[in-house]
């Protein structure tokens, strides 16, 4: 058995397609929430300081 080859789960598969992936919909939320508040949380630090 090779087990360098990766593959999806098949339970994984099936789920996404009775329920929809619920990962990649909260991906795009939470992208989508970071984008609107990008301006309204703007606390004056210079980009990419995340201290």
């Amino acid at each position: 058995m090779d087990t360098t080859i990766t593959s999806a789960a098949p339970i994984y598969n099936l789920l996404i397609a009775e329920r929809g992936d619920v990962v990649a919909d909260a991906a795009r939320v939470a992208e989508q929430a970071l984008r609107e508040t990008t301006g309204t949380l703007d606390f004056g630090l210079p980009a990419g300081d995340t201290a």
